[in-house]
């Protein structure tokens, strides 16, 4: 087969769920298959981006005269007439949208049906920033509605979430495919030695000393202030505990700061903006425990990583989390500041439950592979291909 792979995300400097995925699986896909023959769709020349050394794999860049419009006016009009000139016999768009009405076979990675059915709100963000992702937002819905629907196949992350594309967009399920995610080979347990070299590193770097417990989220469905308020809860009791939290926004990160000085609990809380997958893999080993109270996640990839590097999860207990944690991590239902609260205290006191969530989370994470994604999802292409 030939076989085209929108991979622009592989260049493309913003960090989170998108990047992840098409990194991993590209990389996968390159490990995995000598066969197919890819051309691999980039939004930007690779300067500093190491990109998989395949015979079978060729790059192409696909730019846009319209720097106004930005992203809609490369995938509408540049990469539609890159993909009809490369005589392909299918395309896989890695990241919920595609080109409207675009002719001949094709697969859509559709992650969530977030933008359809809970469009994001904007509440932490302000100005110019807000209104870019606003403006973001409605393109994917609009794209959304406009291809899900004619794609040859629809992949999604969870079984969750294929109940949730099937009941709003109106797909038949046989047309849906589930591909687990997987936690990056660099989310693993860290020996001993390491972490005391590590936790000098963090001192050094972040200003993050002693213990603490671990947050990643900058969207208002992630919950971070649930995470504030409770650790405010139980910090007096604890003096030796302290919280880290990323937000890779930066007026996310300025309003968790407000939140932290409002409460008197400035000098035990750090907040970082956007941080590497090595830093994050480091923060994970050091924490006591990663608090993950996101009320809507289609498949939730940062507490697979935390569970892969062997630190005790808190998740809320919603959408797909039960169906990927499973019993690898205690799950928390509803947002009641004082059950969270409680939840934390009960890990970062217990070492005999700290030692079971450690030791089930690692096994939970192993049933979940990057090269087992890219084998599913060549077989969706087969399957795509062979239909008459």
């Amino acid at each position: 087969m030939k076989i085209g792979i929108d991979a622009r995300f592989l260049t493309h400097p913003q960090r989170g769920g998108f990047r992840t995925y098409t990194v991993n699986l590209v990389n996968a896909l390159s490990l995995i298959d000598r066969t197919n023959t890819y051309v691999l769709y980039l939004d930007r020349s690779p300067a500093e981006v190491t990109l998989p050394k395949s015979d079978n794999f060729t790059y192409q860049v696909v730019d846009s005269a319209l720097p106004v419009l930005g992203m809609p006016a490369r995938e509408q009009i540049a990469l539609r007439r890159r993909i009809a000139q490369d005589n392909l016999d299918v395309v896989h768009f890695l990241c919920n949208t595609a080109p409207v009405g675009l002719s001949g076979k094709f697969v859509v990675t559709l992650h969530d049906t977030i933008q359809i059915t809970n469009p994001q709100t904007f509440e932490y963000t302000k100005g110019l920033s807000a209104y870019k992702r606003w403006a973001i937002s409605v393109y994917s819905r609009w794209t959304i509605l406009k291809t899900a629907k004619s794609a040859s196949r629809v992949i999604t992350v969870s079984h969750y979430e294929k109940k949730q594309i099937r009941e709003h967009l109106d797909i038949a399920s046989e047309r849906i495919c589930v591909t687990y995610l997987a936690p990056s080979p660099l989310f693993v347990p860290a020996s001993n030695e390491m972490k005391e070299e590590w936790r000098l590193r963090v001192q050094q770097e972040f200003g993050i000393r002693g213990r603490f417990v671990f947050a990643v989220g900058y969207e208002p469905r992630k919950n971070i202030p649930l995470v504030i308020e409770a650790f405010s809860r139980f910090a007096p009791d604890y003096p030796d505990i302290g919280l880290v939290i990323v937000a890779a926004e930066n007026q996310s990160k300025v309003f968790f700061q407000q939140l932290v000085n409002e409460g008197n609990i400035s000098e035990r809380v750090v907040i970082l903006g956007s941080t590497s997958t090595n830093d994050l893999a480091i923060l994970y080993n050091l924490a006591e425990a990663f608090i993950f109270p996101s009320e809507r996640e289609s498949f939730g990839l940062p507490p697979l990583e935390a569970l892969a590097c062997g630190v005790p999860v808190i998740a809320m207990k919603m959408t797909s989390i039960p169906e990927i944690l499973q019993d690898g991590a205690m799950l928390v239902e509803g947002k009641d500041v004082h059950i969270w609260a409680d939840a934390i205290v009960q890990v970062i006191t217990d070492d005999n439950l700290r030692s079971i969530l450690a030791s089930r989370g690692i096994q939970q994470a192993a049933k979940f592979s990057w090269k087992r994604c890219a084998k599913e999802a060549i077989q969706v292409y087969r399957a795509v291909v062979e239909e008459s």
